[in-house]
């Protein structure tokens, strides 16, 4: 009988931090990082600098702050770029992510992600693709800044 209610206590117990992490929003964050992967060789005319640009623009019109501190959460932004035969074709991926890592002396890390989206993006050509992609950076990170604003009412 005893053993049974310990069991139960414990299930309760280890559903409630569960709980309590599912429920973690974006309203805990006032300031991020800045994370644009990497962009090999201007794929398609498009730079990281650009990326990086666009992004700090529109959060500078935003109540987040920008900051360097790696305890922060940071915004990934992972542009995925092909060019084949002067068609420009890619994904991009924006999220907002914190990094943890274990203190059980495993070394273990992760990220917890607050925010994820993606976008298709197809042009059929290598010289109007940089404006599309732009423009849908714009949107994806103007998506992001909004749905933060509502959590940070």
């Amino acid at each position: 009988m005893q053993a049974m209610i310990k069991k139960i206590l414990s299930i309760i117990f280890v559903s409630l931090l569960v709980s309590g992490n599912a429920f973690a929003t974006m309203n805990e964050v006032k300031k991020i990082r800045l994370l644009v992967e990497y962009l090999s060789d201007r794929p398609c005319n498009v730079t990281r600098e650009s990326v990086e640009i666009t992004t700090k623009y529109i959060l500078s019109n935003s109540k987040l702050k920008i900051t360097e501190d790696y305890d922060d959460p940071y915004l990934y932004i992972q542009p995925i770029i092909m060019e084949s035969e002067g068609i420009c074709t890619a994904a991009l991926n924006v999220s907002l992510k914190q990094s943890y890592m274990l203190k059980d002396g495993s070394y273990n890390e992760g990220d917890f992600v607050y925010y994820f989206n993606n976008t298709l993006i197809f042009t059929s050509s290598k010289n109007s693709f940089k404006g599309y992609f732009v423009e849908s950076l714009e949107e994806e990170i103007k998506k992001f800044v909004v749905e933060w604003s509502e959590y940070n009412k």
